[in-house]
């Protein structure tokens, strides 16, 4: 069974931060996302929760009496902000989401398949007028 994958919302109400975050992370690159269709991000529910556990790790860190804590805002902020710095970037290993060629195949015919049914019945409906 194909495993599903998380959209911007549930990213969002999973690590308790906005859309637009999450946005900006990706953007950031510390989030890694895919594009589905070249329009959708879709997330891996692992990869995410490692980034909540470095996240969390960052928040334990903090001093309890810092400004930041008392407002959730801002400390959202702070935390994020401070990730890159804090933390080591993990790169995934060499070849760890490498996708296999039956797999890259599968995906663009599940992708695209209304565009190739569509092509070959106008391919047909052009053959037989033609003809």
């Amino acid at each position: 069974m194909p495993e599903k994958l998380m959209t911007i919302r549930d990213v969002a109400e999973y690590l308790k931060i906005s859309e637009d975050e999450v946005k900006r992370l990706v953007d950031d690159g510390e989030i890694m996302a895919y594009k589905i269709g070249g329009t959708f991000l879709r997330f891996r529910k692992e990869q995410i929760d490692a980034v909540k556990i470095e996240v969390d790790e960052v928040e334990a860190k903090e001093p309890k009496h810092s400004k930041e804590v008392h407002d959730p805002k801002a400390r959202q902020v702070h935390t994020y902000s401070n990730l890159e710095n804090e933390i080591k970037r993990k790169e995934p290993a060499v070849g760890q989401y490498d996708y296999t060629a039956l797999e890259r195949i599968r995906d663009f015919f599940y992708f695209n398949d209304f565009y190739i049914i569509s092509f070959i019945i106008i391919a047909a409906l052009i053959y037989f007028i033609f003809k």
